[in-house]
């Protein structure tokens, strides 16, 4: 059964810029040089004054890196003035007092910072900049004293970086009270930057899913640990990994993500491939509303799932699991790789009860 979309997107996650002052190895835009034919600020503020008109409660301002954009503070003040609540995610490098106290005037009710290790050299390594870690603990530091709705701390795990979560969740125990700590599963959209044996397999996948279960439990109350989309699903044996219930991709059905230069698709980790249309062509709300938008999610059928999602009980719920995932691993967006229903059905979770 196909899911109804709703009247507009409940979240919109919006790349301001694809310039950044970081070469992160996981990134899956690809970032540093802007994008060519980047929205200009009265393109930006029209947009923002589409969405307002749509009824879009939320945006996520990102890039790229969204502080690089020298009139970023514009385009989250004309959404708050028109009712938008706004969430910055940044790498933390510019995130200095001014920066802080711009966030504050300005009503921002979340800023997301990414953090992939406790090393230092680690973090910096997979960054590409010298000195980003001390950066980005600095940024926690500061939003940690902002009276903001949410605090946010992302990790994109791989390999490389996995045996690094049980150290972080000691630093930002520390360092960020009361923060939510979001942890994600890195995937591959640039090989000369990501390679690609880099990847979570099989047995990092559970390492990953048994950490989070086992922090969402020891740390609740302090450090708000969960998986995001990427990670799941169905599990009897672990049942609580996130601070959502899933119910299949929303992209294009409850989320939207818009790039740099105006191309609009479902999510913003989603390929070339995914986008639907520029909203230099077509009003956002008229891209919204064109039934042949989004088909992969709106007009989704359970035979269309394949490989070991075919057959699932759990199929017309799941709508075979994360998007980019399914199609980052398998090269099907109907096959999600590591789904823990799979497993817990083929006994390879046996004995992990927590």
């Amino acid at each position: 059964m196909s899911p109804t979309p709703l009247e507009a997107p409940s979240y919109v996650l919006w790349e301001t810029t694809l310039a950044c002052n970081f070469r992160c190895a996981h990134c899956a835009a690809s970032a540093g040089r802007p994008r060519e034919a980047e929205l200009t600020t009265a393109e930006a503020l029209d947009l923002c004054d589409q969405m307002a008109t749509m009824g879009v409660p939320a945006v996520g301002l990102m890039g790229g890196e969204p502080l690089v954009r020298r009139d970023w503070t514009r385009i989250a003040e004309r959404l708050r003035e028109r009712g938008v609540e706004v969430g910055l995610i940044t790498n933390g490098w510019l995130f200095n007092d001014r920066v802080a106290a711009e966030v504050e005037r300005l009503g921002i009710c979340q800023v997301a910072v990414s953090l992939d290790a406790a090393n230092p050299d680690m973090h910096d390594r997979l960054r590409g900049k010298t000195g980003a870690f001390k950066r980005a603990v600095e940024a926690i530091r500061r939003i940690a004293g902002l009276p903001l709705a949410y605090k946010t701390v992302i990790t994109s795990v791989s390999r490389t970086n996995l045996p690094e979560l049980p150290a972080m969740a000691d630093l930002l125990f520390d360092v960020a009270p009361g923060f939510t700590w979001m942890i994600n599963v890195a995937s591959c959209h640039d090989p000369g930057r990501f390679d690609p044996s880099n990847l979570l397999d099989e047995a990092g996948f559970l390492e990953l899913t048994r950490f989070i279960a086992k922090k969402r439990r020891e740390c609740r109350g302090r450090l708000d640990v969960t998986g995001t989309h990427d990670l799941g699903y169905f599990s009897t044996v672990f049942p609580d990994l996130h601070n959502f219930t899933w119910h299949g991709c929303v992209a294009g059905l409850e989320t939207l993500g818009i790039r740099s230069n105006g191309d609009v698709t479902g999510c913003l980790v989603m390929d070339d491939s995914f986008i639907e249309d520029n909203v230099r062509r077509r009003p956002l709300a008229a891209l919204w509303a064109d039934p042949d938008a989004f088909a992969y999610n709106r007009r989704f059928r359970v035979d269309m799932l394949q490989g070991a999602c075919r057959g699932c009980e759990h199929g017309d719920q799941c709508r075979g699991g994360c998007r980019d995932h399914a199609a980052s691993f398998t090269g099907s967006m109907f096959d999600y790789p590591f789904c823990l229903h799979r497993l817990e059905r083929d006994g390879l979770l046996e004995g992990d009860g927590l």
